[in-house]
């Protein structure tokens, strides 16, 4: 297919994107069964009547044009794809495959040339998946690997209240013909796509993954440090594209300045040689928060203790490697921490628990060690 066939595989390509999903970086938006697939299958469905092809939908919408042959009664050669794409998609995984079809079926058509079994064009719904999982739902569900039943109950990653059997029949694609190999069979099924080759991609989450595994490793090196990635988010989200983007934080301490500068001078070295190995661009590194490690005011911790041991508490001074706001308080005023047991030492989270009397215990302590600083403020103030 070559001059004014190529350029009307090209043109209808890119006509119905722009009519139907097209994106302001050159790209297209166009999940299973949104508005934009609606008017890019209405699209396919004019062209299919307009080639004089027998056109029918069906219960899993998908759409099938098909041109006869000398033998009707030999099941169809496929040509087939699908139309839609994934969040952050390109104008050529799927509906190249689909337009390809159409083009074949033009071309066959004015050569006048009668092909022995039928020539069937296919767009089948729900390829990528991405709005509603799993992907290449409908021909698995021709192919029986697929209850219908259980497909047309696949909800929405957006709207769990919404399924792409409602969908389907809010955009009027929800057809009568059965979903299946054996009523529905094909002789053979040939179809044009694209892809990304291992040895030319830059997965920023492979990237991201190997430094989240090296910050960990940092923190077990540290001898009494801490280290731990919290904030994590890869893009697109979906179940079909490399990761582009990852934005992640991550936490490091150390009770000595000099061990915990180590830490992170590693990492941050290690962050531009996995980008450089992966051809990644690091485009924020950043610190957001940092202090210095300190010790709490002495004469407060005292305080603290000494109301322990008087209500005959057990207790063990401990580093803190997590944030806290008497952290700040302690840069300018007497500071000390009571930590009260948790249950399996489990925190911020909804299992964690305290049992009430080691609440009880914890606020007792508290009121010790404020009676006891109390009475260091009155003999301060009393001379």
């Amino acid at each position: 297919m070559h001059g004014r066939r190529e350029s009307r595989i090209w043109d209808t390509l890119h006509s119905t994107a722009d009519a139907a999903g097209a994106t302001p970086d050159g790209g297209l938006r166009r999940l299973s069964c949104d508005d934009a697939d609606k008017t890019a299958r209405d699209h396919f469905a004019e062209e299919a009547r307009a080639l004089g092809l027998k056109y029918e939908v069906d219960a899993m919408g998908c759409q099938w044009a098909t041109l006869p042959g000398e033998r009707d009664d030999v099941a169809p050669i496929g040509v087939g794809s699908h139309l839609d794409s994934v969040q952050s998609g390109g104008r050529f995984d799927g509906p190249l495959g689909v337009f390809t079809g159409l083009e074949v079926v033009k071309v066959l058509r004015e050569s006048g040339w009668t092909t022995f079994a039928p020539v069937a064009v296919v767009n089948w719904t729900n390829e990528e998946g991405a709005r509603f999982p799993p992907g290449c739902m409908s021909s698995a569900v021709w192919a029986h690997k697929l209850d219908i039943a259980y497909a047309h109950a696949c909800t929405d990653t957006a709207d769990r209240t919404t399924t792409i059997g409602d969908e389907l029949r809010r955009i009027g694609y929800m057809g009568t013909r059965e979903v299946s190999y054996k009523t529905n069979p094909l002789s053979a099924h040939f179809e044009i796509v694209n892809t990304t080759p291992m040895d030319i991609r830059k997965d920023a989450l492979v990237g991201a993954a190997k430094i989240v595994l090296e910050v960990e490793r940092i923190g077990h090196a540290s001898n009494g440090g801490m280290a731990t990635v919290s904030l994590f988010k890869s893009s697109p989200q979906n179940f079909c594209n490399i990761p582009s983007s990852v934005d992640f934080s991550f936490s490091m301490q150390h009770p000595e300045p000099a061990v915990l500068q180590g830490m992170t001078g590693q990492i941050e070295d290690f962050v531009h040689k996995v980008a450089a190995t992966h051809g990644l661009e690091v485009t924020d590194y950043s610190n957001v928060w940092s202090y210095d490690p300190s010790d709490f005011d002495a004469e407060a911790v005292a305080c603290v203790e000494s109301a322990a041991k008087e209500m005959g508490y057990s207790y063990q001074r401990l580093i803190s490697h997590t944030g806290h706001d008497s952290i700040y308080t302690n840069m300018v005023v007497p500071t000390a921490m009571v930590f009260t047991p948790c249950r399996d030492g489990i925190s911020h989270s909804p299992l964690e628990y305290a049992s009430p009397e080691n609440c009880s215990v914890g606020a007792q302590t508290v009121l010790g060690a404020v009676l006891k600083y109390d009475e260091i403020l009155r003999k301060k103030y009393s001379k």
